[in-house]
């Protein structure tokens, strides 16, 4: 019998690679707050059948990306003033209580990876790569929540992860003047007093930094995202 060629594809596959592209366009502004999602149309765009279009639609709206109405179908979430304070005092609760348990286990190598993350999102800021940076500034602050060894802040810290993305993403674009640099200043501040092993210092950071970043979301909040894409790294 002859070797198989390829290797054998799963249904979750697909099923995954849907998710994916819905959220990723959700976070990417490109399908708008407030946009109806069909199955039939997004299965005839995506040359899928309707059943993982339903499913993922059901799992977005469990990561809080997606809205249900009965009799009307489902929806891009829009974000309201309170869901803005919501999401960033809880995700701020979060990783205040991750930079307490992760101080203890900080080392010099994980100062050191931190403080290559911020070059990372140096580069990105450089290139206007700014989808791109949403993602960075994430993992920044996952990489300290994954240091505090604590199974469920981690897990309710991740329910938050697609929420803020999108937040993110429309704070640098459409404050795209002065935000992205912000991202520089904020983290050197954090990482400069998780090197000391500053506790009080990086909590009132992570705060201080809420309060600025939900006051702009709020200003912002109505605001058109302008479609222009992200320009690519010169190789």
């Amino acid at each position: 019998m002859k070797q198989s060629v390829f290797s054998r594809i799963e249904p979750r596959t697909v099923q995954r690679k849907v998710v994916d592209s819905i959220r990723d366009a959700i976070i990417r502004g490109d399908l708008a707050p407030g946009e109806h999602l069909t199955e039939v149309d997004l299965a005839a765009q995506m040359g899928v059948s309707r059943a993982p279009i339903r499913e993922a639609l059901r799992q977005l709206e469990q990561e809080g990306l997606v809205t249900s109405i009965p009799n009307r179908g489902s929806f891009v979430i829009e974000f309201t003033e309170q869901d803005v304070a919501e999401i960033l005092t809880l995700r701020a609760a979060l990783e205040c209580m991750a930079i307490e348990w992760a101080i203890p286990h900080l080392t010099p190598a994980d100062i050191a990876a931190l403080r290559q993350a911020i070059e990372a999102e140096r580069q990105a800021i450089a290139a206007q790569r700014l989808a791109e940076l949403a993602e960075l500034d994430m993992r920044f602050h996952e990489y300290i929540c994954v240091k505090a060894n604590h199974s469920r802040m981690l897990r309710t810290w991740y329910s938050l992860s697609a929420q803020c993305k999108v937040l993110l993403n429309r704070r640098f674009r459409i404050l795209s003047n002065y935000t992205p640099g912000t991202v520089i200043r904020d983290h050197t501040a954090i990482v400069d007093a998780l090197e000391r092993q500053d506790a009080a210092t990086a909590i009132a950071l992570t705060n201080q930094i809420r309060e600025r970043v939900q006051a702009e979301l709020v200003q912002i909040l109505h605001q058109p995202i302008l479609h222009t894409p992200d320009i690519q790294a010169k190789e």
